[in-house]
């Protein structure tokens, strides 16, 4: 089965309402960081902005943030800023409403496609764990295979349950080496964890990991073998750890973005601690990413999942952003929706098992 990728439907500008609505307001920052009042926020649907009567659309829309205008004659064009990042002289788009009368109007209807057999009432059309998710790993090899071959950006979200399971750390090391992997983005012990499996052959310390109190020996001196060495890159080429996701990441040149948290007691030396640098750091490159997949780490998903836009701009062509939420519990894929992520597609499922199925699809 071939893949198609959804077109790019604009809005009909040349309609009576659009050509008759308002530019939109701009006021200037006159503080470092501080909003005007009234600004308008986005979300991770396209938007369209009326600049100098042009209609202008804002890629990398996403959510908690403001949109800075250029309103140079003929230089027509918009910026999406996060709050800390607005500086003064900055013109930002003020307006609570989206339905164009104030120059702003959000537009969801881009990518969809008409259904012969779309029913008025579908029953179980939502997600939950009575779902058939076999169509949904079917779109993913699909689309994963596509981004492979046509030079798309894949980023991947993942938490400490990929890196405790042999299976599915060999699967992912996979992924990384046949070029399923563009990014990876997680936390201190999902890469500790695996670099600790890689060099000691354990999980906390543990030769088989069971569900108990343990030491937690090896992990830390794992951390504290890579610091000693300076980074995972020469850790890796010390020749320590045997196999794995993170020798896989620096042989093959993949980045890894670890963000810190609160409970991180001793950290990698790319861990970084500071929460707007791993802000900074992941969404660099989540603005590149054509699908980011998700697996495993709620905070990390909900925190990228804010900041990942429902569509993007690649090679002068609008096209969908894919994204995928995965976890054994309901709750931590619904969470990513209440967020106001309304385009992931969820798949509740035991992780390990799903990175080992997408392991075997495609490598």
């Amino acid at each position: 089965m071939t893949f198609d990728m959804p077109k790019f439907t604009p809005p009909d500008f040349s309609q009576e309402f659009f050509v008759n609505a308002p530019n939109a307001t701009l006021v200037e920052v006159e503080k470092d960081g501080v909003s005007p009042a009234n600004y308008h926020a986005l979300s991770v649907f396209p938007e369209y902005f009326k600049i100098n009567d042009k209609w202008v659309l804002a890629t990398q829309s996403r959510m908690d943030t403001v949109c800075v205008a250029n309103d140079e004659l003929g230089k027509e064009s918009v910026n999406i800023v996060e709050f800390r990042n607005l500086k003064v002289g900055d013109k930002v788009v003020v307006g609570r409403t989206e339905d164009g009368s104030e120059g702003i109007y959000m537009y969801t209807q881009g990518f969809i496609e008409e259904s012969k057999d779309a029913d008025t009432f579908a029953f179980r059309s939502g997600r939950s764990r009575e779902t058939a998710f076999s169509i949904d790993y079917d779109k993913l090899y699909q689309i994963l295979a596509n981004e492979k071959e046509n030079g798309g950006y894949v980023t991947w979200v993942l938490g400490t349950a990929i890196s405790l399971d042999s299976g599915s750390r060999d699967a992912m090391a996979q992924l990384v080496r046949n070029g399923y992997v563009d990014a990876i983005i997680c936390g201190t012990s999902f890469a500790a964890f695996d670099l600790e499996c890689a060099t000691f052959d354990t999980t906390w310390g543990q030769d088989i990991f069971e569900k108990e109190q343990t030491t937690l020996g090896n992990y830390y001196e794992t951390i504290n073998m890579v610091r000693k060495a300076g980074s995972m890159e020469e850790f890796v080429k010390s020749g320590k750890p045997k196999d794995g996701i993170m020798k896989a990441c620096v042989e093959c040149g993949v980045p890894v973005i670890i963000g810190g948290t609160i409970r991180d007691r001793f950290g990698l030396p790319e861990t970084y601690d500071n929460v707007y640098e791993a802000q900074d750091a992941m969404r660099k490159h989540i603005r590149k990413s054509s699908t980011v997949v998700m697996v495993s780490a709620i905070l990390f998903t909900i925190a990228t999942g804010n900041m990942t836009p429902s569509y993007n701009e690649f090679d002068g062509v609008i096209r969908p952003v894919y994204m995928y939420t995965v976890d054994i519990q309901e709750f931590a894929v619904n969470k990513l929706s209440d967020r106001g992520t309304l385009t992931a597609t969820s798949v509740v499922t035991n992780t390990q098992d799903f990175i080992k199925n997408i392991g075997r699809a495609l490598t």
